[in-house]
């Protein structure tokens, strides 16, 4: 029975002999979690603001959804550095914020 050896490359264990997948190694499910997260709270800021009532809560919710944008455009930052073309058409942020 042949002996195989495993190579550590870039914080992977791949056999020398076989091709290595740069499209899987690209993924990254988390960053892909942490994006619907933040969308999902973005929704959900959104839904809270349009009922509360209360002039002190609605300008809590305003700081509220600025922040949940700086972190969606953080994370949609990391993933185009990361070359990751997912089209996320569910919940588009307005621009005007």
């Amino acid at each position: 029975m042949p002996e195989y050896t495993l190579a550590r490359t870039a914080g992977t264990m791949l056999s020398p002999h076989v091709p290595r997948d740069t499209e899987h190694e690209r993924y990254h499910p988390e960053l892909e979690t942490e994006l619907q997260e933040c969308l999902f709270c973005l929704r959900r800021n959104q839904m809270m603001f349009d009922l509360e009532v209360d002039t002190d809560l609605i300008e809590q919710r305003i700081y509220e959804r600025q922040a949940l944008l700086c972190r969606y455009r953080y994370l949609l930052a990391k993933a185009r550095e990361l070359g990751l073309h997912t089209v996320l058409a569910e919940y588009r942020p307005s621009a005007e914020g």
